[in-house]
């Protein structure tokens, strides 16, 4: 690795990545968008898209070759494009995402883990990428809490008991486990924010 490698910033990588080749290819800006707006824009890319690997960069450059806007193509794409297909090359890890971390450190995280709810909300961003918005999303998250806890209370009973459980069920087990735990841990580092 060359020293230029070692120092060059995150934003700097997906510049080198994607950014750039795609600018070498002919993606300019609309009339009317200033070269400072325009690198705002992009840097602001740049910065959502640095936890993708060299290799999804690579996989993101060669998909949005010919997704640039205009009747020619040819117009950097906006910047929810740009996310969509990340998402697909790589989908973010939920700790990054702001809106995950800033939910499970409000209210709603502590009453959900009150309620013994922390898995399946945790479930449901895992699935949507956002918190349940409506009362009936709301009850179905509810529903599936209870769901899980009831099979808990059923597989550790068989578990105290000294009954053998299916492999299905010790790793439906354990994922659970796995995922109260990262989720105990967001509502955890609330509490830490608070007191400092």
């Amino acid at each position: 690795m060359s020293e230029e490698q070692k120092t060059e910033t995150k934003r700097g990588r997906v510049r080198r990545l994607l950014l750039t080749p795609l600018a070498e290819m002919g993606f300019r800006w609309k009339k009317g968008v200033s070269p400072e707006d325009g690198q705002r824009r992009l840097d602001r890319v740049a910065d959502d898209l640095a936890y993708l690997t060299d290799g999804n960069l690579d996989r993101l450059f060669l998909s949005l070759q010919d997704k640039g806007e205009g009747s020619a193509r040819c117009f950097w794409p906006v910047h929810a494009t740009f996310v969509a297909y990340a998402q697909l090359a790589q989908p973010r890890p939920l700790e990054e995402m702001p809106g995950l971390a800033s939910w499970f450190a409000s209210k709603a995280g502590q009453r959900a883990q009150a309620e013994d709810c922390l898995v399946a909300h945790l479930r449901f961003w895992m699935a949507k990428r956002r918190p349940p918005m409506n009362d009936a999303e709301h009850r179905r998250v509810a529903e599936r809490a209870s769901e899980m806890r009831d099979r808990v209370i059923r597989l550790q009973d068989k578990i105290d008991r000294g009954w053998l459980i299916s492999e299905a069920d010790e790793a439906w087990l354990d994922a659970y486990r796995r995922d109260l735990q990262r989720a105990t841990a967001l509502v955890d580092l609330s509490g830490q924010g608070d007191a400092a």
